[in-house]
This record gives C-alpha cells, structure tokens and sequence, in this order.
C-alpha cells in the first residue's frame, strides 16, 4: 500500500514553488517563447486556501512527464519511469482540492494512460505498464477492511464462506479488468484477485451479496424406495451436472459414459432457473440400501426431493423381470443374438442365424440401440416353454421388446424338389476262334493252337471242344459247356462268341421342406458293412489258424442337403450338396480280400434360381470305349481265313447323370395346403392302378391288416384337403396378381413420382455405416446404396422415399442444419409422360 503523503507545505511555499515551476516552463522570452507556450500551455499553479491545504489541478493537453513532475513536487514524492510513460493530457478542476485528492486523480490518469505504481525500495514509486503490474512486487491485502475508491493496482485475498471459489470464478472473471487476474484456491476456497481498488470494491459488494448461508452445501442420505438409485442418480446428474459414483462395484460402464456426456457439455457451472450460479451437486449411489448420498445446497436438496418424490413411485403392473413368449423364432437362438447386441459383438457364427439377412449396416443399427442399455440387462432361454426370462429395466424392456417383436416373425419356408437321373449304357461284343492239335510221339507230348485265347498248359486240350462230341452243334458256343472227349482224340476246336447289351436307368426324385436360412437333408439308401481288416491268429491246441475280419458300415445311395436363402424380388440363393454312392463290381481284386468298391457322384456348389423355376446344377458324362484283337502273328491277318487265327472284343459304355432341382416359396398356410395337396395327387398317380402295381396293392392290404392303409391315409387326406380346395387357392393367388399388376399399372398411369434425399457419398464403407447408423438412431428411413463410379466403389446414402417434393426438400434442410451435410433431393422415378 502507498505510504501516508507527507504535511503538505505552508501556502506561501506551495505558491513559490508553483510559481517557480511555472517560469520553468513558460522559459525565457524570446524567439523560442512563442512555441513554448504553445507545446506547455503551463498548467496554473495550483492555489492554497488561506486556511486549508488546498491545491488546484488545471492542466490543459499537456505532456504526461509533466505531470509527474507537478505531482512529485505536490506530494513531495520520487518517481521513476523510462520513455515509455509519454502522452498528452488534460485534467479540468473547477474547485480545488486536497494534495491527497490530487495524487489519487494522478492515479487515475495514469490508468487511463494503461500505467499504474508500483512502490519500490526507498519509498520511490514505478510507474509501470498495467499488463507489467501482475509480476511486481504490489501491496497484497489479507483483512476485511474496505478497498479505497482509487486506481491503483493490489491483489487482495477474499475468502468466501459458502459458495464455490471455482464456480464462482468462471462467473465473475468477465467482470475484471483488462490486465487484471482472478484464481481461485480451492483448499482455503479462497479468491485471488489482482486489479484496481476501484474495481475490487465493485466485485467485494457482488460477492457480498452472493456469498450467504443459503448456499451451504449439507449432506443427506435419500433412500430410494421404488426404483433404482443407480439410474435415479444418474437422471439427476444429468439435471444437474453432477459427478456420480457408487460404495459398491466400482463405476459402470453407464455411468463412465454419462460422466463423459457431462464433461462435454456441462463444462459451465450449474445454474436456476433466474439464472443465478450454484454450486455444484455430487451425489453418490449406494447399491446396498439403495440409496442416495447427494452432497448440494439447502435449496438444490430441496428441488432434488421434489424431483425424487415424483420419480419414486411404484410401478403398476410388471416389475424388472419379465417373460416374453416367442411366437415363431428359437428362443435360444434369439437369446444369443441379443446377448450379441448387448455385448456389442459381432454376434454368433454358424450356419444358422436368428436374424435371417440382417447383415451390415441393418446389424449395427440394432447394435446402436440396444448396446447403450445393456447395463444390468440379463436375457435366459427357456427351451420347454420357447420364451426369454428378461431382467431390465422398464426403459431397457421397452427398447428389447420392439426389437424382439421385429425378429420374431415368421419365416418363409422353402420345399426343393430334385430330380436325379442316371443312365447307364452298355454294349459289349466278343468274336473268336481257336483250334488245338496234340501231337503224341513216345514220350513226347505236343500241343499246336491258332490262337490266344486259350492259355497253353497240361490242361488246354481240356479247356477245347471236340465237335463231333456234340448231339447238337450250337453246344459249341456254350463256354460252359465241358467236351467229351477220350483219350484217342488229338484235335479240339474251341468257338466263341456273345453280345451284351444293357440300359439301366436310375431316377431318384426327393423332396424336402425347410425353413428360410435353415439347412435340410435327406438321405435314402443303404448302410453296408464293409471289411478294413483281416487278422490270422493260431488256435490253441490244433493247428489250424482263426480268421477275424474288422467291418466299417458305409451309408450308400442318394444324399441331399440343401440351404435356401430367400433373397429380394422372390429370388433364392441354393447352397446344395448331392451325392450319389452305389456299389459296384470290383476293380482292384476279390470281394472276399479287399472288400467292396464304391462309386461314388458328388456335386456341392450354390445357384441363384427364382421361384418356381428348374435348374440344371449339375452332369456327368462319361464314354468309355475299348477294342481287343488277340491272335496268331501273320496268320491273324491273312484276309477271311485269318479269323481261324484269331479273337476279337468291343466294349462300349456311356453313363449320364443330370440333378435338376425346382425350389418353391411357401410363405403362408395356403402355400403349404396347395403343395401338400398337389403331393398327394402325385403319390395317387403313381400307385392308382393295383393291376400295374401288384405287389404295392399286396403290401397295402397286409399293413391294412397290421391297423395301418396307405389308402385311408390317402383318402383321409383328401377328405380334409379336396382337390377343390387346390383349385380354389390358385383361383385367389391368379386373382391376387391380378389386383397387383393393375394396381402397378394405376400408378403408371397417374405418374407417381417419389423423392430420396441424397445425403452424403463415400469411398469407405466403415465410414459410409458409421453415418448410416447415426441417421437410424436419430429416427430417419436411411439406405446404404453401392454403386460404381470409374471402376471403384462408392457408398451413397439416401434417405426416404417421400411422396411429396416438400417432405424430402425439408427433410435436406433439417440434415444440413444439424450434420452439416450438403444433401440433395433425388427424383426417384419420373412421372409418366
């Protein structure tokens, strides 16, 4: 603070000084005399009263130094200040005042001029910058007496008693100076202030005002009776700003989220409804007595047990854990999809989905939904009664329930009729001669054979024919058929030849109903036993060996498995696996050494047919052709009778296998009823007439006998399902098309034209989700929509459709005001002409 200025001197002194310091400046009379006066205009010289220590300050435009200079002579003070302090001035006083009055009027033009003192060593007074004052060595001021009404710059120390130094802070901080500072010290809740006296005098009397009891912070315990204080504490932090905790388990994932909600947009302190500034409320949740802790104001408490009173109350009706019956989906399936979503994973692989085609964008927005409600929600399958025990708030029940009822619905179903067709063609051909001579000569034993056919060996003349043995001539072309001969006979003549020629077709037609997305199989055929091992171990007490075969039973015949997916426009996507597996004659050795041989057709692909349509999926054709000619070398080709010399063999085999598969949609009841009448009139067809069919007709009466008819089954049948009923289903589906295509044709003719609004393109799909999923959350019919632009892929998305050209252009409007975006209005199908 500024030392107490010194008596002032006797009038008669203060007007010889003054006059002194007047000739000073007016300077000597001259050439120069006229400029003088015009740069000082001196000041007059201020003039005591007779009995008071008056002075009278009257300085018109004159140099600020000059003004140092009056005032350190006036007040016996020493300045110092650099060529900084520089400037005109001009001070009217119409009255005079005391020396006192008059340093504190030199203070305020130096304010004005952006100075102000700083007291040094030696009573010497700085004459500073403002902006320098803050790093000075100004007088700091701890008691409560009042700040003096002057501009000279202190820092003073306020402590407050009630509110919040930091809460308060941020409110008073517009109110100082340019230059000056204000900070608050939280453990002392204590404010700093550094600017002019004159100002802090202004901001004491606010805090004055505003620093009463009313806003003491009391601590109360609330206990919750009706509902939960985790979530009664987090909707009051929202109301209020407050930071919240909890005495058990740490914080929740809900609650690290609202804080961080809080931090974002509740930076400013709390405030009513007048606008006034409070302190803030911290509130704390206990999980044990479920209760609230909540730390505010006498008035704050007062609003939070109003709004607790209202919010508190017992719910009608259903409490937190609830039962919900599907209808049609898997309950343990839905329960896994959901625990997906509340995880906020990608959800559960395998082949069959809960959420038929819910992929993408469509998955994350249901992610966006139900993720931020997780928090204390439990889901568990109840398979016997198919429901979900759902334990969730009222708030978290509401949103699963809408997402429930839009997965439970009921699936379309798919029946695939396939038609397996095999052709197996065979010819066979074998032409030959042989001849055998046996030439005896003492003990030597010769044999001569024109052809090859026959293996040589001791019993070659057994395996040939003598032709004069046979009562009947055509006996020679029986291979079977051993000669008679006796031992005088020496020429044999073997002829063979045959002619094979089969067709065997196979025809297998399954058919098999299954459920959208849902994979189906069927098998028909045999299992076989088929040996791995042979093991030869020796019997005790004999010689001989025991033989033990190891046996793998093999499933053989026709297998098919199939997956429909039911895709936009009634067009389905087929993942198929046929296989067809037969046992054949073997190839590699005997039946008894190395088992049985297997053929064996697969086809495993996916086609995309529509409704209704056949498909090929797949053929196998096979020709197989081999020619042998066996004889004597030259002799086999002298022509016509080189055919004593020589056999000939031709085989020809050509196998064809089609699979032809026809899918149908059956999306409702009448569906089914028409395809389970048309199978019947099928099976009728084909067993309809007993004299075609004997042993069908034979096997019919024995089951009848067993309490079991496959004609009263057929007949019940028809009774409840007439072929009547067929007629008269297809009658309602051809007239149902009809009103389709005439309602289509209307709205050509009228020229319906609808609007989408483009709001954004993108090159990244991740992106391109990311927007589309915040459109869905906030309540709008976005698209994600894929298009190609110079060979690369771009991701547009639309929102809409609107009927009407001002819904889409207000619809633009509200998306750039509040995304910025730059949307444009699409025409999605221009009126007709």
């Amino acid at each position: 603070m500024l030392p107490t200025p010194p008596a002032c001197p006797s009038p008669r002194v203060v007007h010889v000084a003054f006059l002194l310091l007047a000739l000073a400046l007016l300077g000597p009379l001259g050439p120069g005399s006229a400029e003088a006066q015009a740069r000082g205009r001196a000041a007059r010289l201020p003039v005591a009263a007779e009995e008071e220590e008056l002075v009278t300050l009257d300085f018109n435009d004159v140099e600020l130094p000059v003004v140092v200079d009056t005032i350190s002579r006036m007040t016996g003070y020493n300045f110092i200040y650099d060529d900084r302090v520089r400037g005109r001035v001009t001070i009217v006083s119409p009255t005079q005042v005391t020396v006192d009055q008059a340093f504190a009027v030199f203070e305020s033009v130096l304010k004005v001029k952006g100075f102000s003192l700083v007291l040094g060593p030696g009573d010497t007074y700085k004459i500073i910058p403002i902006r320098d004052v803050k790093e000075s060595s100004i007088d700091t001021i701890k008691d409560g007496r009042p700040s003096p009404n002057r501009d000279r710059f202190v820092t003073r120390l306020v402590p407050l008693q009630f509110i919040d130094a930091e809460d308060i802070t941020q409110t008073i901080k517009p109110l100082i100076s340019k230059d000056a500072s204000l900070v608050a010290y939280a453990p002392t809740n204590t404010i700093i202030v550094t600017d002019s006296e004159s100002n802090i005098r202004r901001l004491l009397s606010l805090l004055d005002a505003i620093d009463v009891e009313s806003y003491r912070q009391e601590l109360t315990v609330i206990t919750i009776e009706h509902a939960d204080a985790n979530i009664l504490g987090e909707q009051l932090s929202e109301i209020y700003g407050a930071e919240v905790g909890t005495t058990a388990g740490g914080a929740t994932a809900a609650q690290r989220r609202s804080r961080a909600r809080r931090r974002t947009t509740n930076a400013e302190p709390t405030a009513d409804a007048g606008g006034a500034v409070g302190p803030s409320v911290r509130i704390l949740t206990d999980e044990r007595t479920n209760s609230l802790l909540v730390l505010a104001t006498r008035q704050q408490l007062e609003d939070i047990r109003g709004l607790i009173h209202k919010l508190d109350i017992p719910v009608t009706g259903k409490g937190r854990i609830r039962v919900y019956y599907l209808k049609h989906a898997d309950a343990e399936e839905l329960a896994d999809t959901l625990d997906s979503l509340l995880s906020g994973a990608s959800g559960g692989g395998g082949s069959r989905s809960a959420v038929p085609g819910a992929t993408g964008g469509a998955a994350q927005a249901l992610r966006s939904v139900v993720t931020p409600l997780a928090e204390g929600v439990t889901i568990t399958a109840d398979a016997a009664t198919n429901s979900l025990v759902i334990q969730a708030s009222k708030e978290a029940y509401e949103t699963l329930e809408d997402v429930i009822e839009q997965l439970d619905v009921s699936r379309p179903q798919v029946l695939v009729e396939a038609l397996i067709v095999e052709v197996d063609v065979t010819d066979n051909l074998s032409l030959g001669f042989n001849a055998a001579f046996r030439l005896i000569n003492g003990d030597t034993d010769m044999l001569f054979s024109t052809g090859t056919a026959v293996a040589p060996g001791a019993g070659l003349l057994g395996q040939a024919l003598r032709v004069k043995s046979f009562t009947d001539p055509t006996q020679a072309f029986d291979q079977d058929q051993r000669p008679d001969r006796d031992g005088s006979g020496n020429l044999s003549i073997g002829i063979s030849a045959s002619k094979d020629e089969s067709d065997i077709n196979i025809v297998s037609a399954p058919h098999i109903l299954t459920s959208d997305n849902e994979e189906a199989e069927i098998r028909i055929g045999n299992n076989i036993p088929i040996p791995t091992g042979r093991t030869d171990a020796a019997v005790g007490g004999s010689s001989g060996l025991s033989t033990s075969v190891s046996i793998e039973r093999q499933d053989v015949g026709v297998t098919l498995r199939v997956t429909p997916q039911i895709s936009e426009g009634d067009t389905l996507r087929l993942q198929i696996f046929q296989e067809l597996t037969e046992v054949v004659d073997s190839q590699a050795g005997e039946v008894n050494s190395v088992g049985v041989t297997l053929s064996s057709r697969k086809i495993e692909n996916t086609v995309v047919v529509n409704d209704g349509e056949t498909v090929a999926i797949g053929g196998l054709i096979s020709e197989t052709f081999s020619d042998g000619n066996r004889g004597v070398p030259f002799l086999k080709d002298i022509p016509w009778l080189g055919w004593l010399f020589k056999s000939k063999d031709e085989s020809l085999r050509k196998i064809n296998l089609l699979v032809f598969l026809t899918p149908h949609i059956i999306r409702s009841a009448d569906d089914l009823e028409q395809e389970s009448i048309r199978k019947r009139i099928e099976l009728e067809d084909s067993v309809d007439d007993e004299k075609a069919f004997p042993e069908l007709a034979e096997i019919d009466r024995t089951r009848s006998s067993a309490g079991f008819s496959a004609a009263a089954e057929l007949n019940a049948h028809a009774d409840r399902y007439p072929i009547d009923r067929m007629r008269a289903l297809e009658a309602a589906q051809a007239t149902a098309r009809d009103e389709r295509a005439a309602s289509l044709a209307r709205e050509a003719a009228a020229g319906l034209t609808r609007y989408v609004v483009t709001v954004a393109r993108y090159d990244d799909e991740t992106r391109a989700t990311e927007t589309l999923t915040d459109l869905i959350d906030a309540g709008y019919d976005g698209t994600l929509v894929t298009g190609d632009a110079r060979g690369r892929l771009v991701f547009t998305i639309q929102v809409g459709p609107y009927d009407e050209l001002w819904e889409a252009e207000r619809t633009a409007e509200t998306l750039d005001a509040a995304y910025g975006y730059s949307s444009s209005v699409t025409v999605l199908r221009e009126a007709a002409p």
